[in-house]
């Protein structure tokens, strides 16, 4: 499963959790892929692979050879607000601004207390949340000064976030003890409700019509017993009102989520790739693609829509990335950095 690279000291434990990330574009033609490579834990070799899916022209390290330099340790997520991009270096405790066309660096948002950033949401104009995995908190950054300017306090180790209105919704994984879903009113920047969900809830992925879909990856126990172990569950909850809407089991440990919301199918990594109903809640296939990967991506643009899967390898030299079609065939591929963690896709 995704993020095989987090240290609890206290425990001297690695955790596995999961992203997450950018998921599709919407345009006439899909211009630009980027690969986020989180690189190794501690090791400040993070990068990222841009891919020109018309030319077929790769290339590795585009922040570090835009900047001069690295871009730092983890690169877990980006975020695009108006021309600029928002990419969150989780084990470096910051958050890179650059222009999304030319990737040149404009500003670095130092996250204080070495909270561990994971996801980063607007939320207004000039405000924007990101989770903080260590900090049991959400940063709120403003996004005129490029600062963080206080944090809320959420549940426990919290991952994934989404936003329908002004309620910003904020998974508590609880490193798989946690449970529940933080509500924030973005206005006042209050916590003003808790829900329960199933157990590790890790990522939240937003439909177009409102609905949350909320994966968890269910609890662990005791590592040496994995007959203790909880089952995946998906919860899905009206983002209007918070009220939950549906919630499925899909056995397993699941990871990456992303929604085809053009065909109404959901695409679920879990040891391979499930298809999703998004209608009827039912898994139609378990092993739509027979294979585990990494991470998970999905673009739809005029021109096609596409799954694209990451596989890590040994998780110590350069990954691929893997374009499939919607009947589930390989379409292509092309070389990425260390532990290809996330996509980002542009169209135009």
């Amino acid at each position: 499963m995704k993020r095989q690279f987090l240290i609890i000291a206290v425990l001297i434990v690695t955790i596995t959790s999961a992203c997450k990330k950018t998921d599709s574009d919407s345009g006439t033609t899909l211009k630009g892929i980027l690969v986020l490579n989180e690189g190794n834990f501690g090791q400040a070799n993070a990068s990222v692979t841009s891919y020109n899916p018309e030319s077929g022209e790769v290339s590795q390290n585009r922040y570090e050879n835009v900047n001069g330099g690295p871009i730092g340790d983890v690169l877990y997520s980006a975020t695009e607000i108006g021309d600029r991009l928002y990419l969150v270096v989780n084990n470096s405790s910051k958050i890179e601004v650059v222009d999304k066309e030319t990737f040149t660096k404009i500003a670095t948002i130092r996250i204080a207390n070495e909270a561990s950033p994971r996801e980063l949401v607007k939320v207004s104009e000039t405000k924007a949340y990101v989770t903080n995995l260590f900090g049991n908190s959400v940063s709120v950054i403003n996004l005129e000064t490029n600062e963080e300017v206080s944090t809320i306090a959420v549940g426990s180790n919290p991952e994934g976030i989404a936003v329908v209105d002004e309620l910003a919704y904020v998974a508590n994984s609880g490193f798989g003890n946690g449970n529940t879903i933080s509500v924030i009113n973005t206005s006042s920047d209050t916590v003003i409700r808790t829900i329960t969900v199933g157990d590790n809830p890790l990522s939240i992925k937003k439909q177009d019509n409102n609905l949350l879909w909320v994966v968890c990856a269910g609890a662990y126990g005791d590592f040496n017993d994995p007959n203790d172990d909880t089952p995946g569950t998906i919860y899905v909850l009206n983002g209007e009102t918070g009220e939950v809407v549906s919630n499925f089991e899909v056995g397993g440990h699941p990871g990456d989520l992303v929604l085809n919301n053009k065909d109404d199918i959901a695409y679920l990594l879990n040891g391979s790739v499930m298809s999703i109903d998004m209608n009827t809640y039912e898994v139609t296939n378990s092993e739509f693609i027979n294979r585990n990967f990494y991470s998970l991506g999905f673009s739809t643009t005029d021109d096609g829509q596409f799954i694209w899967a990451a596989d890590a390898k040994n998780f110590a030299q350069a990954g691929v990335a893997i374009q499939y079609s919607l009947n589930g065939a390989k379409v292509d591929s092309f070389a990425t950095g260390i532990i290809p963690g996330a996509f980002y896709f542009s169209a135009e």
